[in-house]
């Protein structure tokens, strides 16, 4: 008797909790999650992920980007572009942080704190870098002259910065809702909506910018082409926006999908839609600095414009309060 009382009593409260959760996934609402000891043994629990990430690609990402940290805080003292070198800087930082992130989940793969810091630092990440190319252009139309830019240069700037201060506060915003809401077992929908609005009006300011290249530097062709320094820096900015709008595109359509779409929980993706992307994007900035090929351009006029303007103590060049400032 007391043994079929206990199997009733079992199924009766299996039977409730089926009915609680149904009602929480009708509603969009998850019940909390279960307590997951952070560094658990991977295929313990479900993960977060969907996968185990790579630590072989975690440690390649963040030597790479450590790296380019390094490359570009050298530059930014050699060079004294201080707001470019500041937001490549940040960039690289960012990336660099989000790699070490996914380094340590190959053994912690079910600590929250560490998934939220490596999915907010590789989303936020180029957003940064993207300013830093923003500022590279607008040195470059102070050297071509305003005449290739559509728009007054200043305004340009102004417009292009504000915006991508709404997209990324947007998407803090939102991330910081929808971790709230799963740490609380509350709908991460609004949370994410806010986030993915971010995500892609930064991804159409990359590609408006794109668009811009397109009518400044046609214009500007004849110029560009004859001095070596001037066009290696418009390829570096090229083949940097081109990867940057790629990963865009990738970002916009896996977060479409949810926590849980394909996108996101296949590390093929990760690794070759948004890694591979700004690993070029950030290291042809690292090896083409724009501030570096622009500050050579600099150099070259000063003398085309007086041949005697020499240093008499180091044998090079003086510099001038050049109007190519930061």
């Amino acid at each position: 008797m007391l043994l079929m009382l206990t199997l009733q009593y079992t199924s009766y409260l299996t039977y409730q909790t089926t009915l609680t959760v149904a009602s929480l996934q009708e509603s969009n609402i998850m019940p909390p999650p279960p307590y997951i000891p952070p560094c658990a043994p991977y295929g313990s629990y479900p993960s977060s992920y969907g996968y185990q990430p790579s630590l072989g690609a975690g440690i390649f990402f963040s030597i790479c980007f450590g790296l380019y940290t390094f490359s570009n805080i050298l530059q930014t003292f050699r060079t004294r572009c201080w707001w470019m070198g500041l937001f490549f800087s940040c960039g690289t930082i960012l990336e660099l942080v989000g790699w070490i992130g996914r380094t340590v989940a190959h053994s912690c793969s079910f600590s929250g704190e560490v998934n939220t810091m490596q999915i907010a630092s590789l989303i936020m990440g180029p957003a940064y870098t993207q300013s830093g190319v923003y500022i590279a252009l607008w040195m470059i139309i102070k050297v071509l002259g305003t005449k290739v830019s559509p728009v007054p240069p200043k305004l340009y700037l102004f417009v292009i910065f504000g915006v991508d201060c709404v997209c990324l506060s947007l998407q803090a915003i939102g991330g910081g809702l929808a971790g709230a809401a799963f740490d609380r077992g509350t709908s991460t929908a609004p949370g994410t909506t806010i986030m993915v609005v971010g995500i892609i009006a930064q991804l159409v300011s990359g590609m408006v910018f794109a668009g811009f290249l397109c009518i400044v530097f046609p214009r500007g062709a004849s110029q560009i082409k004859a001095n070596r320094s001037l066009l290696l820096a418009c390829t570096a900015i090229v083949i940097s926006t081109t990867m940057m709008n790629l990963r865009g595109f990738y970002r916009s359509i896996e977060l479409c999908q949810g926590w849980r779409g394909p996108l996101l929980t296949q590390q093929g993706y990760v690794i070759g839609l948004d890694a591979a992307p700004m690993l070029v994007a950030m290291g042809v900035l690292a090896v083409l600095n724009p501030c570096v090929l622009l500050r050579r351009v600099e150099r070259e006029q000063v003398i085309e414009e007086d041949p005697n303007a020499i240093d008499a103590e180091k044998g090079r060049p003086k510099r001038l309060n050049s109007n190519v400032k930061t």
